[in-house]
């Protein structure tokens, strides 16, 4: 048989044993006549054994000395001999002559008085492969099955088990019977499990006729038998569907089984075995029921991951369960809490149940802002995706957007950017799609302006204000909150710097302090005598310092980031508060005077800064304000001046700026991370001509399928025409080609030794394996390859030493742990030792560099999310574009290509279908069905010589990979600029910048 010429290792113990001892010493401690001295020294002889040292003549020695011991860890330690033990004569088939004793001795040990002797023997032959062992030990095994102690019935079941498995049920054909017999008489549970798991596997129409005689006992019976039932249940529904209803009765009785296992594995096969409403009903309200009793994190991902499957393929029975899934957001877990939101958000939510969806987020938002929660970890985080959540919920159902608006809108004042900006965007979706909220929500919005503190939340509430104000009073209180944010006027530079210079002046006061002036006078008095007189002289300074030290006027954020320098914001003030004027026709003289001297301010707070100047953007923005206020005036503008005042004023009026809104509004919808009332676009699939076409109806059921097969596999048509025999090999093919690509040479083909290398990457782990080869005419001794890792590597299995014969090959393996993204080096050297020299020699490995690419997966991000990104981030690589590559588009794809990155903002979840089958790796394909996409860099590639783009990817380990691409082509067709990587970590942003710049090295001109 060709398991008896396989070795098996079923025990694995480490064990340093330096100098090992001799036969002779071990002998000698085996033959002693104490227990104790006599299990040492078998104890040893096994780890010795284990660890690949040979005793061949200590065999006959236990079988003397050591098998009659009744002492119990002696039996125990007998059984670990004769499991490693060698059973063969050295080189044949041929078992030694010893094995007729070892046979007589476990055949006693089987009819032994004490059970646990009887057990353990049992146990050991379930671990047996030599048929010839166990044949004269038949008899006793079976007659165990009858034993008084149900420790030795259930090892005993689990013996006849692993025999009928091992070698067929010919060997033992009234086993099945034997057992039957023991099942409907057993009382322990688990040799009943036993025993019904070796009918289930050897005769399963015994299984089921069992269980069917006692269909309604099995709810009553325990878990672990519970679990067994349902295994056979799965297997039988799906080879035959005679029985199929009764089967179906006991899952839904156990669905409400006390042990969360049962109840799990009912859920699974209610999902697998049928596609009935009730069936699917009732998983999921099993699954719902472990979501929110079961604390354990890990548990919950894997439930909401079934809860996943179910709601791709029966949407209308999820629908009614999404309020019991929101039960789940009580786990501190952010990980958690996402996943419930890509469950319940989407095609999920509809216009029945979009009222209680929107109140319990509401509610969840609100208790972000308790005292309990602020100094949770992540409370931060769970609140951006609240409102993110709100934000999808309220843009599809309007109606819905009143209850929150104004809740959101409190956000607006927070210290972090990005849920002031995620409230922000969420009202201009609002103010743009659904006019009759506009009003309230700029009212709101006029009033809070000067509480505000973050530029960019300041800049898209004022745009709001130019585009959107049409109501005179609402035009009148916006211009008036404004200006009262940025009162008092004018705006001074001086008053930026004014806190640090009396900080100074306050810390340094005690030094600067000078002694008061004293100056003696004589002077005349009334009696007429002289005397002297003692006049104090105050300071040139004091008198400013009285004037410095009156109370300071309370200033806005607004205004301190006007003073600070924001130029961006001051022009966004200025075009804001000029549109508003020029809509308002009765504006009173003093407010637009007033409005007037804000811009000249800011004009003058931007000329006068040591980054802005006459020239920069803000100036000319704001000189074009001032022109547009006074055109209507009799003024001194040239005819230039007027058309281009002209000009700006109607690009204001011509609504373009809504249009282009909607647009972007349009594509943040399809890239949106839940799409309300949507199902997920089903994956297509392309069917050649000459397949066949299979009616699972219409197939005959002959017994179960092939391990892990699917009833809708049509493997004999395709065995029939050879077709799966091509395709295997064809695959086989591919798979040593790309095995072969990354073969890498670690010594020269003229060293002594010979040494390749593949490395494979699993996730956190690598694999290497090494294929030494012997070049020499003599054998080899010791051969072993040391290795040492730099970077975040780290070495967790080293390779075996080996043995080598002349011109012999062998392969070894090393196991390495990977901790971040950085690329990382493995070498070392290959010692051996030759028969005919006294030293070691050694050979020095080639540097083994491991691929960055094997960690990044091209993943998904909006636009908000990148550019907060970008501005936290703060380790920055920037590498210099340097090709011969000469088109702009070209460039791109082969950049994203070897990066894995992809446009920012642009969803590939409903592009390619198979990105799953790479870990997230980016075909030529992908890539140029996103470049196909982004329209909008489509057209600036064709149409202008500069391009800028931003790209985006995230590693295995979670760490986020930001990534600016500007590209300038130059008259003579070379391409130019520079790429910029950001990222957390130091490590990720240089191995990628070191990527990037082989890669656009590598290509040749076309």
């Amino acid at each position: 048989m060709s398991m008896e010429t396989e070795k098996y290792c079923t025990v694995l113990i480490n064990h340093e044993k330096g100098v090992p001892p001799t036969s002779e010493e071990l002998a000698k401690k085996l033959e002693n006549k104490k227990d104790s001295i006599k299990a040492e020294a078998l104890e040893e002889l096994i780890l010795l054994m284990i660890n690949g040292e040979s005793y061949p003549k200590l065999l006959m020695t236990i079988i003397r000395f050591v098998v009659t011991c009744n002492d119990h860890r002696v039996k125990k330690l007998l059984t670990i001999y004769w499991e490693i033990v060698d059973k063969c004569k050295e080189g044949t088939n041929e078992l030694k002559e010893e094995m007729i004793l070892v046979c007589n001795a476990l055949r006693n040990d089987l009819m032994h008085a004490n059970e646990y002797v009887c057990g353990s023997t049992l146990r050991l032959l379930c671990k047996m492969k030599y048929y010839r062992i166990l044949e004269p030990l038949k008899e006793a095994v079976l007659r165990n099955l009858g034993h008084r102690h149900s420790y030795v019935r259930r090892n005993a079941v689990m013996c006849v088990f692993s025999i009928v498995k091992n070698f067929g049920v010919e060997v033992l054909p009234e086993a099945p019977e034997d057992i039957e017999q023991l099942l409907l008489v057993e009382g322990d549970l688990s040799t009943k499990r036993n025993a019904f798991l070796m009918l289930l596997n050897c005769d399963q129409d015994r299984a089921v006729k069992y269980v069917l005689s006692l269909q309604d006992q099995v709810s009553s019976m325990g878990d672990i038998f519970q679990l067994s039932v349902l295994e056979l249940v799965r297997k039988v529904c799906r080879s035959s569907s005679v029985n199929k209803g009764r089967f179906l009765r006991i899952v839904f009785d156990l669905a409400s089984s006390s042990s969360t296992a049962v109840s799990y594995d009912c859920a699974s096969s209610l999902v697998a075995l049928s596609s009935s409403p009730v069936a699917i009903h009732q998983a999921a309200q099993v699954y719902v029921q472990l979501l929110t009793e079961q604390s354990d994190n890990n548990v919950k991902l894997i439930v909401l991951d079934r809860l996943r499957e179910v709601q791709k393929h029966h949407k209308q029975v999820m629908e009614g369960m999404v309020m019991d899934i929101f039960r789940a957001l009580t786990c501190p877990s952010l990980d958690v809490r996402k996943k419930v939101m890509d469950i319940c958000l989407g095609s999920l939510v509809s216009q029945r149940n979009i009222k209680d969806v929107v109140a319990l987020l509401k509610k969840e938002v609100i208790k972000t802002l308790g005292y309990e929660a602020t100094a949770t970890e992540g409370n931060l985080e769970y609140r951006r995706l609240l409102i993110r959540a709100l934000h999808a919920c309220t843009g599809q159902y309007p109606d819905q957007a009143q209850n929150v608006m104004f809740l959101l809108m409190d956000f607006l004042t927070e210290s972090d950017q990005s849920t002031a900006t995620e409230v922000v965007m969420f009202l201009r979706e609002l103010i743009s799609n659904y006019p009759d909220l506009r009003m309230p929500i700029l009212q709101r919005l006029a009033e809070c302006i000067g509480e505000v503190s973050q530029s960019r939340v300041l800049r898209g509430c004022l745009w709001l204000f130019g585009e959107f104000c049409e109501e005179e009073s609402l035009i009148e209180s916006v211009i008036e909150g404004v200006l009262a944010a940025i009162r008092p006027l004018p705006l001074v530079a001086e008053e930026s710097s004014s806190g640090k210079e009396k900080k100074e002046s306050n810390s340094e006061g005690k030094k600067e302090t000078k002694a008061p002036k004293i100056t003696t006078k004589t002077v005349v008095l009334a009696d007429g005598t002289y005397g002297t007189q003692n006049v104090i002289e105050k300071d040139e300074g004091e008198e400013q310092e009285v004037q410095d030290n009156k109370p300071e006027i309370k200033k806005t954020p607004f205004r301190t980031l006007l003073l600070g320098g924001d130029f961006l914001l001051a022009a966004m003030v200025g075009v804001a508060l000029t549109r508003l004027s020029m809509k308002l026709s009765n504006l009173a003289v003093a407010t637009k005077n007033e409005v007037l001297l804000v811009i000249v301010n800011l004009l003058k707070l931007a000329r006068d800064h040591n980054c802005g100047g006459e020239s920069c953007d803000s100036a000319v923005r704001l000189t074009q304000c001032i022109r547009a206020l006074s055109a209507g005036q009799a003024s001194g503008l040239s005819e230039g001046q007027q058309a281009a005042t002209k000009l700006v004023m109607g690009d204001w009026q011509s609504g373009r700026s809504r249009n282009q809104l909607a647009k972007v509004l349009e594509l943040a919808t399809q890239n949106s991370e839940w799409a309300m009332g949507q199902e997920e676009e089903a994956e297509e699939k392309s069917v050649p001509p000459e397949e066949c076409i299979v009616f699972r109806q219409l197939r005959e059921r002959k017994g179960t399928t092939a391990a892990g097969g699917s009833m809708d596999d049509d493997d004999d048509f395709s065995v029939a025409k050879g077709s799966s025999l091509a395709g295997q090999a064809a695959a086989d093919g591919a798979l040593f080609a790309e095995r072969l690509a990354k073969v890498q040479q670690m010594t020269g083909l003229a060293d002594p030794v010979y040494v390749e290398a593949f490395l494979q990457v699993h996730s956190f782990d690598l694999v290497l394996e090494l294929l030494v080869v012997n070049r020499t005419n003599e054998t080899l001794q010791n051969v072993l390859v040391e290795l040492s890792t730099q970077g975040d590597l780290k070495l967790v299995d080293r390779p075996a030493a080996v043995t080598l014969s002349a011109g012999q090959q062998m392969t070894v393996h090393a196991s390495i742990k990977v901790s971040s993204t950085e690329t990382g080096i493995i070498f070392g050297y290959v010692t051996y030792e030759k028969k005919s020299a006294a030293d070691k020699e050694c050979s020095v490995l080639n540097e083994l560099h491991v691929d960055i690419l094997d960690y990044i997966e091209r993943s998904w991000i909006g636009e908000l999310a990148f550019r907060t990104m970008w501005s936290e981030f703060e380790w920055e690589n920037k590498v210099n574009i340097n090709t011969s590559i000469t088109d702009v588009g070209k460039y791109l794809e082969h950049i994203m290509r070897n990066t894995n990155l992809s446009i920012m903002g642009r969803s590939f979840k409903k592009g390619s279908q198979d990105h799953k089958n790479k870990r997230g790796k980016l075909s030529a394909d992908d890539v140029k069905d996103i470049l196909k996409e982004a329209v909008g860099i489509k057209k600036l590639i064709d149409t202008s010589s500069f391009v800028a783009v931003n790209l985006y990817a995230k590693s295995i380990f979670g760490e986020d990979v930001l990534a600016n691409i500007s590209i300038e082509k130059l008259p003579d067709g070379r391409l130019t600029g520079s790429c910029r990587i950001r990222s957390r970590t130091q490590g990720i942003a240089l191995s990628l910048g070191d990527r990037i710049t082989i890669v656009q090295r590598g290509v040749q001109a076309p």
